[in-house]
């Protein structure tokens, strides 16, 4: 998808949500019109893309991913950890991590 497409549905979905709240009387209806202009929009998608790749690359580079990327290499044929370490042998799903 491409940030149109991605624009495009984020503006649907606040125009479905918007009627919900506006129907149950918490939004109006010029409110949401705010929401969905396109320079809102844009900011708006442009914040949540932000967000979502710092709080990838954060998920991805916690120690149990970083070991999952290096088991998942076909160079790596075995991982070996300390006894210490045996909890985060114990979080990767690979067979090729193991505690000492």
């Amino acid at each position: 998808m491409n940030a149109i497409q991605v624009a495009s549905a984020f503006r649907a979905l606040l125009i479905f949500v918007g009627g919900i709240l506006v129907a149950k009387g918490w939004l109006t209806a010029e409110q949401i019109s705010n929401l969905t202009d396109a320079s809102t929009l844009t900011a708006v998608v442009g914040a949540v893309m932000a967000i979502a790749s710092f709080a990838y690359g954060l998920w991805a580079r916690r120690p149990a991913g970083l070991m999952d990327a290096a088991a998942s290499l076909p160079q790596v044929s075995r991982i070996t950890v300390t006894p210490s370490a045996a909890p985060l042998a114990d979080a990767v799903p690979s067979p090729k991590v193991t505690a000492q």
